[in-house]
């Protein structure tokens, strides 16, 4: 069981793409920001003149952090594997951290955007992390829930309490001399007929 995040701070780490798809990171951290989630993202938090492999390293490891987004993307995935760009600087932070800890729950791989065919690309890293569905339209609200929910530290599905050991485990089936009957016709060779007769009468 999770424990409950009363104010969730997350990092978002992603590939520059084009303005269409920035626009739609952008839009995404807005409204995590307006469900009361605190977002670390370099277009509003890394100015010019900071060291950019500094603030990853902080934003992957330090403790404030409640999770770590990293959306994911045909770029990502490439950028990822090739430790290209900031994406790869990401990467050599995030995957010690993510082989380092066989029962983490702070990196949590969102997809975003499919390749042209509507396949899922993960980096080599992540392929074993189960991720949450931000690539479809139709279910894009109702995925979207589920996460704010586990960002929170929130079950999505909660397991049912364990209840008590019912009273019929320990009591004797007895079955009837006639049902017992039946069932040694069953064994004779009679024609199906016949034995589709004996449970269809009372």
């Amino acid at each position: 069981m999770r424990n409950k995040i009363e104010k969730p701070k997350i990092f978002i780490s992603y590939a520059w793409g084009n303005i269409e798809y920035q626009r739609r990171v952008l839009a995404f951290a807005t409204d995590l920001i307006n469900d009361g989630i605190d977002v670390i993202l370099d277009k509003w938090d890394l100015s010019e003149g900071h060291d950019t492999y500094a603030f990853m390293e902080k934003c992957a490891t330090d403790k404030s952090i409640t999770n770590v987004l990293m959306l994911l993307d045909p770029v990502y995935a490439e950028k990822a594997d090739g430790r290209l760009g900031g994406v790869g600087t990401e990467t050599q932070i995030i995957s010690s951290e993510v082989y380092g800890k066989v029962e983490q729950d702070k990196f949590i791989p969102v997809v975003f955007a499919r390749d042209e065919d509507d396949n899922v690309c993960k980096p080599t890293y992540l392929k074993a992390l189960l991720h949450f569905d931000l690539s479809k339209e139709e279910s894009y609200d109702s995925e979207y829930q589920r996460l704010v929910k586990r960002l929170y530290g929130i079950e999505i599905y909660a397991k049912p309490q364990l209840g008590n050991r019912p009273e019929w485990v320990d009591t004797p089936k007895v079955t009837a001399s006639k049902t017992i009957a039946k069932y040694e016709k069953l064994k004779q060779n009679d024609l199906p007929v016949v034995k589709n007769e004996l449970f269809s009468s009372n």
